[in-house]
């Protein structure tokens, strides 16, 4: 495939349709959102083209409706301010682009994660306390489109992205009374944020270079690894997730060359789904918490793996009882087996990798008014060290992996024949 080339042809500042009133302009993070690094939770949404609409007024639609949405999710629209967010209605950004020398379904045969990265709207101007969000859309040249999204990750998990998407989505639709608005308040579950305390920054000086790349497990493949991850005194029918984290844990360990260090995977689970009568699935924030899994061996089995998955989140849903239904005393536990868990990694060298799943969230419902998205990714920007992103395939069934090493052990683990029985590296999205 020719080399795409994405040209910026506007950029403006999209601000609230309404101000945000003097009572809700500070909204404090919780310790949670404190702790997370200085990214973007970021989406890809591609969509064919739409003949009864032109660019022109795709692009007014979209900074209408996203003016409109931004009187809700106000914080996105404001500046961080140490441990708050200044809801000062400063706005976000929205840039127009175009590709002319290559059609969508061109670009579909073969995404990889670099060419991606010139669909979002992240350049030197941007900082860790503004611009919160940034929207790109991009037209291809068969008129088909893409829209990138970024928002401060210490606004937004994986599931608070999904829910403004949706509202956006419905708004420009015409439709914002059907959706649920969204709800700022993390620190009914979590602790305030205290700017005192904070967690070591990884030092940059010297690091090794990182790639991502795309793996992709279809359906049929899928149900041959979970039968290759099943017990049948443990856990008789794992999940897709489950199975799929265990093998790429098992290639991850075979693949780091540096046999002394203690490996660790962590699973940030989605507390909402876990807590639904005190966390609402519109909770704005970072509600979650990662399950962490010590292995001191050089070789991992699949099966151990799921039975190891299967304990941790059972032990979770033990931490998130309580008798009297108390969010900040479960929040509070949370909390302090977080910093047991970080004094346990900080105690002895060890190399952390992150599983993280967006599978089920419904990214591909997001209809703006011209049809559902043909395909979705997503991940984090910039890419985070040792970190694979799990998202459902463009059919619902599939699972694709978005996984990001260090070069040399990428070169390990693309070239995994036990990896490559049952995923296909950045095969074409098939539309």
């Amino acid at each position: 495939m020719e080399t795409i080339k994405v040209e910026d042809i506007g950029r403006e500042i999209i601000k609230p349709s309404a101000t945000t009133p003097n009572d809700l302009r500070t909204l404090q993070f919780s310790i949670m959102d404190h702790f997370m690094p200085p990214v973007y939770t970021v989406a890809f949404l591609f969509y064919t083209k739409d003949d009864l609409i032109s660019r022109e007024q795709t692009s007014h639609k979209l900074k209408t409706s996203l003016s409109e949405t931004l009187t809700k999710f106000y914080p996105f629209a404001g500046r961080i301010n140490g441990v708050t967010v200044d809801c000062n209605d400063e706005g976000a950004v929205f840039v127009h682009a175009h590709v002319d020398n290559c059609p969508l379904s061109a670009f579909l045969r073969s995404p990889d994660s670099e060419t991606l990265q010139q669909l979002l709207p992240l350049d030197a101007e941007v900082t860790p306390t503004w611009p919160l969000l940034l929207v790109k859309a991009t037209y291809f040249q068969c008129g088909g489109m893409a829209i990138g999204i970024c928002i401060s990750h210490k606004l937004a998990d994986a599931a608070s992205l999904s829910t403004f998407i949706q509202v956006w989505a419905a708004t420009t639709r015409g439709e914002s009374d059907s959706v649920a608005g969204p709800e700022f308040d993390a620190t009914k579950l979590f602790p305030q944020a205290n700017e005192a305390f904070t967690l070591p920054v990884e030092d940059q000086a010297g690091k090794r270079k990182s790639v991502t790349k795309r793996f992709v497990f279809v359906p049929s493949k899928l149900e041959e690894l979970r039968k290759r991850a099943a017990s049948a005194d443990a856990v008789p029918q794992p999940t897709r997730v489950q199975s799929v984290t265990s093998l790429i844990w098992r290639c991850v360990v075979a693949a780091s060359p540096d046999t002394t260090l203690k490996k660790v995977l962590a699973q940030p689970a989605n507390l909402r789904p876990k807590i639904p009568s005190l966390l609402s699935e519109n909770l704005i924030g970072n509600l979650m918490f990662s399950t962490i899994t010590l292995n001191g061996k050089c070789e991992v089995e699949i099966v151990e793996v799921v039975k190891e998955l299967r304990k941790r989140a059972e032990e979770l849903a033990y931490l998130i009882q309580d008798e009297e239904g108390s969010s900040i005393t479960i929040g509070s536990k949370l909390v302090g087996q977080m910093m047991n868990n970080y004094s346990k990694l900080i105690s002895e060298p060890h190399v952390p990798h992150c599983v993280t799943s967006w599978c089920k969230l419904p990214l591909y419902k997001a209809c703006f008014g011209w049809g559902s998205p043909i395909w979705v990714a997503g991940n984090v920007a910039p890419a985070l060290d040792n970190v694979t992103v799990l998202i459902d395939s463009n059919d619902g069934q599939g699972i694709e992996a978005w996984v990001t090493l260090y070069q040399e052990d990428m070169s390990l683990f693309e070239q995994s024949t036990e990896l490559l029985a049952f995923a296909s590296s950045n095969p074409s999205v098939l539309i």
